[in-house]
């Protein structure tokens, strides 16, 4: 049996890139896919077979930043829907909104590198943000190919040429970055939070003057 499937998978081992690529997709639409696990996998593969190391990657990258967009645009769909509740909308005003795709858009590049370094979904929540704030799409198509040819590659040729040790430290790496985000969204959070009281008492100030 098991000899069965070694060989039904060695037999369409070349059709694997175009495989990995749909299997990518799936996490556009927030399908719990492994980004890291489908790219350890290719470089497996691409290590058995020398001649699958380009086409494996190009199916890696254009699954990801496909991927990646499709969830962007998924996020700017849920933002449609849930604004037609007037008590989001009194939440998450206009103003709150550009903030946030401020803030985003201020960090830019180096906030979507980081991120893309990281596992446990935090990524699909920064695509899925940028969509719901309107981030402008030019800007996340920069951002976001720019970070995932970056991980992409780092991660593929590292397993490739060097193998599960590369693996292991690119999730600690992973699980580094994701402490330091978390801080960074405290501390982020703490400085919105300032600055909605300041405009708050600004307005009262202005309202007692009247």
């Amino acid at each position: 049996m098991l000899d069965s499937l070694v060989n039904t998978f060695t037999t369409y081992i070349t059709y694997w890139p175009l495989a990995s690529f749909f299997i990518l997709l799936l996490a556009g639409v927030n399908v719990p896919v492994s980004e890291d696990a489908i790219i350890i996998l290719s470089a497996g593969i691409s290590f058995a077979d020398h001649s699958l190391i380009i086409p494996n990657w190009i199916a890696l990258y254009c699954g990801i930043f496909i991927s990646d967009i499709m969830c962007y645009w998924f996020g700017r769909l849920v933002s449609k829907g849930m604004f037609q509740f007037k008590k989001i909308r009194k939440k998450l005003t206009p103003r709150r909104r550009k903030l946030v795709a401020k803030t985003i858009d201020d960090y830019g590049f180096r906030t979507f590198l980081v991120v893309r370094f990281i596992p446990f979904g935090v990524r699909n929540t920064l695509w899925l943000c940028s969509g719901f704030v309107k981030l402008p799409f030019k800007n996340f198509v920069f951002y976001d190919s720019l970070a995932a040819l970056i991980s992409c590659s780092t991660l593929y040729y590292l397993v490739l040429f060097l193998g599960a040790k590369a693996s292991l430290t690119y999730k600690i790496v992973g699980i580094c970055l994701f402490v330091a985000l978390l801080v960074f969204f405290a501390y982020m959070i703490v400085k919105v939070v300032k600055r909605e009281l300041k405009a708050v008492d600004e307005e009262l100030c202005e309202n007692t003057a009247e």
